[in-house]
């Protein structure tokens, strides 16, 4: 019966939300109220996270509005019984402030560095660094199929898998359009080896020895053939290649450029506010005890 209320609950809510869209705060809008406190249908579907079920949101609305009041009871308890929270309030200022100085130099450095960074300097810094990175697992480029054991050509596929040249790929595709439960293709690019063997319901040892470059497994479990062509392999301690640690590089370079902007920043502000007089140094002594 809860549960039933709780869906007609949420539906309501769901409703009312959109009898108030764009008005002012009004009594049907307010779900909950604590004090001179509200909440309203508008702040909590705010909140609650994409793909939930009717079920599953009510869920989240009747717990989010009993945590929501229990939480606003605390806080006016403790505000009438702690003394002395000036330390307080600065807190929340010192953050506060930290927050807009985060979301306005954000803002800058994102509007400044939005354009991509240009492939040649990316390739420049890869070459100068490339020993720094070093894989942390073991990646292939290869060929993955799925098929029914009952499948047809299976010999020739086979064939196209284990050669996977230009014309086998092609061969593969077309059958895998046919036949295929999963297909996979990254001749072109490096994958994770242990997400390869996960799609493989085979007990494969530590140094999954049976993927090696150059050879073909084969599984059969459950009327299903699981083939696996791997072209090439790079392991654990290997230097990355460019294509694989291109986006750290992104990284690094974009984290670089935002310090540098940062402190232009601070610099350029400063001046001008010492400039205007807004900053005034005064050269006072102090006396500090020891």
């Amino acid at each position: 019966m809860k549960r039933i209320l709780s869906i007609i609950f949420c539906s309501i809510l769901i409703l009312s939300v959109w009898g108030c869209y764009g008005k002012q705060e009004t009594s049907q809008d307010v779900l909950a109220r604590v004090g001179e406190h509200t909440l309203t249908t508008t702040e909590v579907l705010a909140e609650i996270p994409a793909g939930l079920n009717d079920s599953a949101r009510a869920v989240f609305i009747e717990h989010y509005v009993d945590e929501w009041i229990s939480s606003q009871l605390i806080y006016d308890v403790a505000r009438k019984n702690l003394s002395n929270t000036d330390h307080l309030n600065n807190l929340v200022d010192a953050y506060k402030r930290d927050l807009y100085v985060y979301e306005y130099r954000k803002r800058l450095s994102d509007e400044r560095l939005a354009d991509e960074l240009p492939e040649d300097t990316l390739v420049a810094f890869y070459k100068k660094h490339h020993n720094e990175f070093t894989l942390q697992r073991n990646m292939a480029k290869g060929v993955f199929l799925k098929v029914p054991a009952q499948a047809p050509q299976l010999s020739a596929l086979r064939k196209w898998v284990a050669s996977a040249g230009a014309q086998g790929v092609e061969n593969i595709e077309k059958y895998a359009i046919k036949n295929a439960i999963g297909y996979d293709y990254f001749l072109d690019r490096w994958v994770n080896i242990d997400d390869l063997k996960d799609n493989i319901p085979y007990e494969f040892d530590s140094k999954a020895s049976v993927l090696q470059p150059q050879k073909m497994f084969e599984h059969k479990s459950n009327d299903m053939i699981y083939l696996l062509y791997i072209d090439s392999c790079l392991y654990i301690g290997d230097v990355m290649p460019f294509e694989v640690a291109r986006q750290r590089i992104v990284e690094i370079l974009l984290n670089e450029r935002r310090m540098s902007f940062n402190k232009e920043l601070e610099q350029a502000l400063y001046q001008e506010a010492v400039a205007d007089g807004i900053v005034q140094r005064y050269d006072v002594e102090m006396n500090v005890e020891k």
